[in-house]
């Protein structure tokens, strides 16, 4: 846990002297009317040794499209981690529950673009993330039975580039890390893994942008 700790606190060290070197710019554009966004994403990432895709919905301020802020809505799609479990009934009958790993969470993110030209663009997102996870069981029309719920906090750091091309579209990819900072070990499962992603986007919002400047 302490180690994990260290590592949280240097990351943050390093992105609070990072920004002291850009902190004009930074200014800059939080002085600039934040504009509401609404963004749907995927990544991947691993739970011990297994492949997940963790779906998310984020909502949030973008001042100058360098900065951006809010909040988000983020669980697993599709679990491949399952287990099974033995639970005794009422009539001492020993029954047997297949369940499936749930890892749910509300997210505070930031964001800062460190670099823009007219097709290419570089960000770091960071976001800290409080959630639980738990095995639930999968079977159909039976009442839910959840097994080693329990509270969670991470953090998590990325580095995207994007490329735009066709004045609305783009392609994307990054790399990352997430690391528990309050684990499930009930679990057996290790949470702390690597991300990445790869994203092909149609920008809604730039065409939005356009087709009102058009009526002005």
């Amino acid at each position: 846990m302490r180690y994990k700790i260290i590592i949280v606190f240097a990351f943050l060290f390093s992105t609070h002297a990072f920004s002291q070197s850009i902190e004009k710019e930074i200014n800059t554009s939080l002085k600039e009317k934040g504009k509401l966004f609404l963004r749907f994403d995927t990544k991947n990432s691993f739970i011990t040794n297994s492949k997940v895709k963790i779906f998310g919905v984020n909502l949030g301020l973008n001042h100058n499209n360098t900065i951006k802020y809010g909040i988000g809505f983020h669980s697993i799609l599709f679990s491949p981690v399952h287990k099974t479990f033995n639970i005794t009934d009422e009539n001492n009958e020993i029954k047997e529950i297949k369940t499936k790993l749930h890892f749910n969470y509300v997210s505070v993110f930031g964001e800062y673009v460190f670099y823009k030209t007219k097709h290419w663009e570089g960000s770091l997102p960071i976001q800290l993330g409080f959630g639980n996870s738990y095995y639930k069981s999968t079977k159909p029309f039976q009442k839910k039975l959840f097994f080693y719920k329990k509270f969670t906090i991470h953090y998590e750091a990325t580095l995207i580039w994007q490329y735009k091309f066709l004045r609305y579209f783009s392609l994307g990819a990054g790399v990352g890390y997430r690391i528990m900072i309050i684990d499930n070990k009930n679990l057996d499962e290790r949470l702390t893994n690597p991300i990445y992603t790869v994203k092909f986007k149609f920008l809604i919002g730039d065409l939005f942008h356009d087709t009102v400047n058009l009526f002005h």
